[in-house]
């Protein structure tokens, strides 16, 4: 397939401009090579948060290399992203840095002509989006239910991220007791979903289902067209239960754990 052809650059586009407006908003630490490729460094401890995301369907190793070089010394978990099957020379430059672990990711996409989704009612469930005074609480209740440490997501409790035009940070309450959470971001026809959790505690219970459905439902109402996420292949079938399709995989290539 052609550049030029290329249906799906614009989605990956924005899935990269989302993940360098949110390093630049906390660390300032972004770069864009020549041929669109984003370097973003997050400053969480977290290797998917700190990487360089090209959205070529032919990724240039060389680019790579040059935002590796600007990246470095690389002092935090970090990650080389690239659609589809990484050629021997992206491989090549990746575990030159140590980078040796591939990860696949199926990205998802769900269409407004589809239908715009009904607002979920699960009984005493609140979804609703949170200021910047409250994004300390959001980051806890996300390193909850990713079972992580909740200093892995501090970066998220920067208030300045609440500011971001066109990111929404959702809490998911029931009675008032916070139980998952959910992020868009939206750009132009494209709104991106990120950060669904649902607390240990809590799942098999419909919450993140209903989290999913009332993002899509938001960013349709405000205009955009289509809806993308890039799962988990545990997650995948969940996504597809309520219209999201896998329309290509992205591989996430990171050190070894």
């Amino acid at each position: 397939m052609n550049q030029t052809d290329d249906r799906l650059m614009a989605v990956v586009s924005a899935y990269a401009a989302a993940l360098e407006t949110l390093a630049a908003t906390v660390t300032g630490r972004t770069s864009r090579g020549p041929q669109g490729a984003v370097l973003a460094i997050s400053g969480a401890p977290i290797a998917v948060l700190n990487a360089i995301i090209s959205p070529s369907l032919e990724p240039s190793a060389d680019e790579i290399m040059a935002l590796a070089a600007e990246g470095s010394p690389w002092e935090l978990p970090w990650s080389i992203h690239v659609r589809g099957v990484p050629g021997p020379l992206v491989a090549e430059a990746a575990a030159r840095h140590g980078l040796t672990h591939f990860e696949r990711e199926p990205l998802m996409i769900r269409h407004s002509d589809q239908g715009l989704p009904t607002e979920p009612v699960v009984d005493g469930l609140r979804i609703r989006a949170v200021p910047g005074d409250e994004l300390d609480l959001y980051a806890r209740t996300m390193a909850e239910g990713f079972e992580a440490p909740h200093e892995m997501f501090q970066v998220i409790a920067d208030p300045s991220l609440a500011k971001i035009d066109g990111m929404t940070f959702y809490l998911a309450e029931l009675d008032g007791v916070p139980v998952g959470t959910g992020m868009t971001a939206t750009s132009g026809d494209l709104t991106g979903l990120f950060n669904i959790t649902t607390l240990p505690g809590y799942r098999q219970r419909g919450f993140g289902r209903a989290v999913t459905l009332e993002m899509v439902r938001s960013g349709f109402a405000a205009g955009a067209g289509t809806a993308y996420l890039y799962a988990s292949e545990m997650g995948e079938p969940v996504y597809r239960s309520v219209g999201f399709r896998t329309q290509e995989y992205l591989t996430v290539i990171s050190a070894p754990s």
